[in-house]
């Protein structure tokens, strides 16, 4: 920076001459240092060690936080695993109560259904067995014929249906066969007397029917004729 300052103040001096030697000038002006050479030749080189310590930092820096990614990445999984557990079993919770209601409905159900089929049946056989003889007791009658049409009409419409067991082969998961029927008019091990009726609650069995199973007639032993004489 000296010999800058030198330099211009030679260049000063000659423009204060009234004859200026160009020679001369020249050799000032070649004489005179880039500034920025200058300025480059105070730029400090710094110690290999202070590289090796920001490297060292720097590292431990990339470590710690590379550690913290990988815990949180671990939480992260934990918490997730959690939430899974968690909701699975809610959601079994959920279903197994939703399962356990319907359950606790089709029993009630049930029961009611098996209260009602014993009034059915004594309002079918009333049916059979009394016969009006007045006016009077056919408004009875009727009266009851009213009621009867309600409960098979309630019991159809929870989905009951009666079995159709007549002429249908014998079938011990449907029916419960209480005695033997001889006839021609059924082959042998077919239902040919429905004594009573079987219902269903979709494919459940509500209740067995009772039926005559269809045998051949036996033939009658012939025995010996009594001789008369």
């Amino acid at each position: 920076m000296t010999d800058i300052v030198e330099n211009n103040e030679e260049l000063e001096e000659l423009a204060d001459d009234d004859e200026i030697n160009i020679g001369e000038l020249l050799e000032v002006v070649e004489a005179k240092e880039p500034v920025q050479d200058v300025v480059g030749t105070q730029e400090q080189q710094v110690p290999l060690e202070e590289v090796e310590a920001l490297k060292q930092k720097h590292d431990q820096k990339v470590a710690n936080l590379s550690n913290q990614i990988l815990n949180l990445t671990q939480q992260l999984e934990e918490k997730e695993n959690q939430y899974k557990r968690l909701y699975a079993d809610f959601d079994n919770y959920r279903k197994r109560t939703l399962r356990e209601k319907e359950e606790e409905e089709e029993r009630i159900t049930l029961k009611l259904i098996r209260r009602i089929l014993p009034i059915v049946d004594d309002f079918e056989r009333a049916q059979l067995q009394i016969k009006p003889r007045n006016e009077g007791e056919s408004a009875i009658h009727n009266s009851y014929q009213s009621v009867y049409k309600q409960l098979t009409k309630t019991l159809k419409d929870l989905g009951v249906a009666r079995m159709q067991v007549v002429g249908e082969a014998f079938d011990p998961n449907l029916q419960e066969a209480i005695a033997q029927e001889e006839t021609t008019e059924f082959a042998e091990g077919y239902v040919a007397v429905e004594v009573r009726p079987g219902y269903l609650l979709g494919e459940k069995v509500l209740r067995h029917a009772l039926v005559k199973v269809a045998i051949p007639p036996q033939e009658k032993p012939v025995g010996n004729e009594p001789i008369n004489g």
